[in-house]
């Protein structure tokens, strides 16, 4: 009993490539959690159980232990079929939010989880995956190349503090300029990364399109955020739904009875207030953030709901219903 407690403690301290140990570390290791033993009965053992436990030296002096980045992962107890649905899920749709050096710890498992699944011999596990998807009700645009070095750079420079410097190309410029970069946090709209930051020593926070950089390195220098600044409610104040005017508008719109049933189920704010009116329309009255996002929302239904209030949101869909009237009168017609 105490050689297998030794050898399976030994196991659990071969880390998995590119980082590796020795046999004199491992011999430290087992003496320092109480498994006394010498340098020859380390070296005996890792050459025993490398075959079988996938994972084998580099062949220098003294000799590096890991396990392959392909070589299968291993715990007790072993992993059951829930514990493997959870990370083929976590693989479907977690795996844009993780930096690379998770995801490269992660693979083993994975993979395991892929095993485990295949092999059962009850399917519900196994068959669960193709049972449940994820559906946007707008049109899935393809999403833009991003450089994986760059991706991995930010990645990285979130998850330790540090500053970035970026060759950045704005919408609508022909060449990148540099930038150097305090990352606060990555935020992914529908399929667009954004790299929320300040620039160099400056306090107002922008958003930066990961696509749209060509170029990206670390600074040995800690990122400064701002005082206070927290990325939740940064985004719970409607900066990615594109500010139009200053805070809260109290919006009245008219909707189709067949467009209004969803508000029932699906509120758009917790004030919400709905009230049939005698002509089968249903009144929504909410107190919403002002922004673009709003009237790309407003827009969606056409002529299914009529905005009531604010007066100055009433103009601007008067105005574009006065617009696109005019755009689509007469026959179509495409200049070469």
């Amino acid at each position: 009993m105490d050689t297998l407690l030794r050898q399976w403690t030994m196991l659990k301290h071969i880390p998995r490539l590119p980082r590796k140990v020795t046999a004199v570390e491992l011999q430290t290791i087992l003496e320092d959690r109480g498994f006394p033993t010498t340098l020859r009965t380390v070296q005996r053992d890792l050459e025993k159980l490398g075959p079988s436990f996938q994972f084998d030296s580099d062949g220098c002096k003294p000799a590096g232990w890991a396990f392959s980045r392909e070589s299968s992962h291993f715990q007790l107890p072993g992993m059951d079929g829930p514990s493997a649905l959870v990370f083929q899920m976590v693989r479907l749709h977690l795996k844009p939010l993780l930096p690379e050096t998770c995801t490269e710890y992660l693979r083993p498992y994975f993979r395991q989880a892929d095993n485990v699944l295949t092999e059962m011999q009850i399917p519900f596990f196994s068959q669960w995956s193709h049972k449940v998807a994820v559906v946007s009700r707008g049109l899935s645009l393809q999403p833009p190349a991003i450089d994986s070095d760059v991706l991995s750079c930010v990645y990285q420079a979130l998850l330790y503090g540090q500053q970035l410097d970026i060759m950045y190309r704005r919408r609508g410029e022909d060449a990148p300029s540099g930038r150097r970069v305090h990352p606060l946090g990555l935020v992914m709209v529908d399929q667009n990364h954004y790299l929320v930051c300040t620039l160099w020593d400056y306090q107002d926070i922008k958003q930066v399109a990961l696509h749209r950089i060509s170029s990206a390195s670390l600074r040995d220098e800690s990122v400064r955020p701002p005082e206070g600044f927290d990325l939740q409610k940064y985004i719970a104040d409607g900066a990615f739904g594109y500010p139009v005017g200053d805070g809260k508008l109290h919006l009245k719109a008219l909707f189709d009875p067949d467009v209004a049933v969803q508000f029932d189920e699906s509120c758009l704010t917790r004030d919400q207030t709905l009230v049939e009116q005698e002509d089968g329309r249903v009144l929504l009255e909410a107190q919403v953030l002002d922004t673009a996002q709003l009237r790309w929302w407003l827009q969606g239904f056409g002529a299914r709901v009529e905005v009531i209030a604010p007066e100055s949101l009433r103009e601007e869909f008067r105005q574009l219903s006065r617009q696109l009237g005019e755009r689509y009168q007469g026959r179509a017609s495409l200049h070469p």
